[in-house]
């Protein structure tokens, strides 16, 4: 078998002219720079540059799953030291002792409930029926304010004193406990502004259906800071 060869003129910086072999495929070899080179040859090359970029990419691969798993790891770890704060914290806030709340602070006001029809009988205070209206609307009130996450601790109890026509417009009377000596408490915890707003809010969140017998109505909320005088030989508080 004969490899057929095709020359070329090429003419170098001497001016010398020189013959140079390029490859012409000939029943699977090729001329290269005046070198045989076979298919086989070429095949392998192509192989193993195929080799190489797979080689290459398998690392990359490599190098990014380990940057994933250390980003992973770290945002576990992360994680954990979080939920392991949350765990052991104490919140100082939380701690209290509700024996060193003893000065009353107190609210009155009044309220109309519309779904209410006006009875004689809720005139007086022991009547069934004021004792058991005066029951639920106390329950509600006490509710309130005992889930409040601001007033809960302060919360001490409620009285609904009277009833008038009008609906139903009903007279209240909130006491909370406070410790002494805490005039900052009392600016902002326990203000006019912070108790109104917590009982109003409740308003506006009751339950949409208008025809709840305890439904009281938002705007017909009033309230005062109320005066509390104290009796030194029985210990009771007067309002």
């Amino acid at each position: 078998m004969f490899s057929v060869c095709m020359t070329d003129r090429q003419t170098d910086r001497d001016g010398q002219t020189t013959l140079m072999k390029v490859p012409v495929d000939n029943g699977g070899h090729h001329w290269v720079d005046g070198q045989e080179v076979n298919q086989e040859s070429i095949s392998l090359n192509v192989q193993n540059s195929i080799a190489n970029k797979e080689m290459t990419c398998m690392v990359h691969r490599r190098r990014w799953m380990i940057l994933i798993f250390l980003i992973f790891l770290i945002l576990l770890v992360i994680g954990v030291s979080f939920a392991v704060c949350l765990g052991i914290h104490d919140d100082i806030d939380e701690k209290y002792d509700p024996a060193l709340f003893e000065l009353p602070r107190c609210f009155n006001g009044s309220f109309r409930l519309t779904n209410q029809i006006f009875i004689p009988d809720l005139l007086s205070p022991a009547s069934n029926q004021s004792k058991t209206l005066s029951s639920q609307l106390q329950e509600k009130l006490s509710d309130l304010y005992s889930s409040s996450p601001a007033l809960g601790r302060y919360f001490s109890s409620v009285e609904i004193s009277d009833f008038r026509n009008g609906s139903v417009q009903a007279d209240y009377r909130l006491r909370f406990l406070m410790p002494r000596n805490n005039t900052e408490l009392e600016q902002f915890t326990l203000s006019r502004e912070m108790v109104y707003n917590v009982f109003r809010q409740s308003l506006y969140d009751q339950d949409p259906e208008l025809n709840h017998p305890l439904y009281i109505h938002p705007a017909s909320l009033d309230m005062q800071v109320g005066s509390v005088t104290s009796e030194s030989r029985s210990g009771v508080l007067y309002w």
